[in-house]
């Protein structure tokens, strides 16, 4: 596939204007809508192949959560593509003063393997929506899953409309040196460097979905058997593959032993007929992943878990015991090992957490209110929950987005709407009143009465 030759091809598409009108937005989200839940076994089967998701996880988090946003965007699209109206000032009256919503154009969408469905569809619906054509770069990293994609989209849609580009690193990098009108990209922040410092070469903007260490606190009041629970089905998802998930536990000291003891005892509930990979647990992706995590695990001291196997790329949720400079606490562990911290000063944990990289997500279990304020006064980033873990990401309602290191720009609902969408301002005059003193030359009595009505 000549790249060059595909991205020309959507450029020209678009200009045509076919993808402007809401009726034809309209029928794309519905077209792609279709495509999904007709080949919604395909697809959990693709993703089962690459990693051995679980079909539950595959539909709840790939199929549902992206059919949910599709609907979405159906019910409240015509409202979004309204010019907004606003106001005029003094300066400019009389005149009407409207922002239109328009499309950027073609779009660079570059998916990742761990929601190999979700991470590449979800930011097209926001590009679909907001008028755009889009050439979707699927993570190689599931191949299956790349594949099924790009069979089924380039079976309903014209590749001038949306096209699937397969390959690995080179083919990245030459789509990244296309002249797009926007890239998004999620994976980490090592390739997403690559990617911002390849679009600044051509000042194409660019939103960055990527990681970081996402923390979990526990506070001394918080009900600690609804924690463990909550906490574990965030880390145990995907088997802590989710750039959201609860990366470490920082508990109060003294309800350390009693969240470690609700842990063994939630992580006995939830896999009481043992581990079965593809059944009702994740594999590790690869055996590249796989060793990754089995060094950080060698090298930790293990409160409960941690066995593995390489041959079926198994790794148990662990609990961990660690401290702040302990080597599983230097970057995002993207697996199931859960570091425990303790803590007894909140503004000591306030600073420990503003010395670090901003995370994606921060999760705070308390009934204190005040510390509750604190935590999301004080402490950077992307977005979280108190009381709860991941579930932030469900609600449409709410941008989705890092800060700093764990990312730039938010997308779902109308915030994806908005990502690929650009705010053209204007404003219409009437050829009446056409004032002499707006005009050269000007005197001093003409600077005088400009001060006078306009300071």
């Amino acid at each position: 596939m000549n790249i060059e030759q595909v991205f020309e091809n959507q450029k020209n598409f678009f200009r045509k204007g076919n993808t402007r009108n809401f009726e034809v937005r309209k029928a794309n989200l519905e077209k792609l809508r279709d495509l999904i839940a007709n080949n919604e076994k395909e697809f959990c089967e693709a993703v089962k192949a690459d990693f051995g998701k679980p079909y539950f996880e595959s539909f709840s988090t790939e199929i549902y959560t992206v059919l949910h946003e599709i609907d979405y965007h159906l019910k409240n699209l015509k409202k979004w593509m309204e010019p907004e109206t606003v106001g005029s000032s003094i300066v400019t009256f009389p005149s009407r003063n409207k922002i239109y919503k328009q499309p950027l154009g073609t779009v660079l969408i570059i998916g990742a393997w761990n929601y190999p469905i979700h991470l590449t569809l979800m930011p097209l619906v926001g590009a679909i929506s907001a008028g755009n054509t889009a050439i979707l770069k699927p993570s190689e990293i599931a191949p299956e899953t790349s594949s099924a994609l790009k069979s089924l989209i380039s079976e309903s849609f014209d590749t001038g409309m949306i096209a699937v580009v397969e390959g690995a690193v080179d083919t990245t990098t030459e789509l990244l040196n296309q002249p797009f009108d926007k890239i998004f990209f999620t994976g980490s922040s090592r390739v997403g460097k690559i990617v911002m410092k390849a679009a600044a070469e051509q000042l194409i903007p660019v939103t960055l979905e990527l990681g970081g260490k996402s923390p979990a606190i526990v506070h001394e009041d918080a009900d600690i058997e609804v924690c463990a629970r909550r906490i574990w089905w965030g880390k145990t998802i995907n088997a802590g593959q989710t750039c959201v998930a609860p990366d470490f536990v920082a508990v109060h000291k003294s309800v350390r032993n009693e969240f470690i003891d609700q842990s063994k005892n939630v992580l006995s509930q939830f896999f009481r007929d043992d581990y079965h990979p593809g059944g009702n647990y994740t594999k590790i992706v690869n055996e590249s992943h796989f060793d990754r995590l089995q060094n950080l695990l060698d090298q930790s001291e293990v409160i409960f878990g941690g066995i593995s196997n390489k041959e079926n790329l198994f790794i148990e949720p662990t609990i961990i015991q660690a401290d702040w400079g302990s080597e599983i606490m230097q970057d995002e562990i993207f697996g199931p090992l859960m570091p425990i911290l303790t803590y007894s000063d909140p503004s000591e944990l306030i600073e420990r957490l503003r010395d670090r990289p901003s995370p994606l997500a921060l999760y705070l279990f308390t009934k204190d209110t005040e510390l509750e304020e604190r935590i999301i006064d004080e402490v950077p980033f992307g977005g979280g929950c108190i009381n709860e873990t991941v579930q932030h990401l469900g609600n449409p309602n709410l941008p989705f987005g890092g800060v700093g290191s764990s990312g730039m720009g938010s997308y779902h609902g109308k915030y994806s709407f908005d990502t690929f969408s650009r705010n053209k301002s204007i404003m219409k005059k009437p050829f009446w009143p056409d004032p002499d003193f707006r005009y050269p030359p000007y005197d001093d009595m003409i600077v005088s009465w400009f001060k006078r009505i306009f300071s």
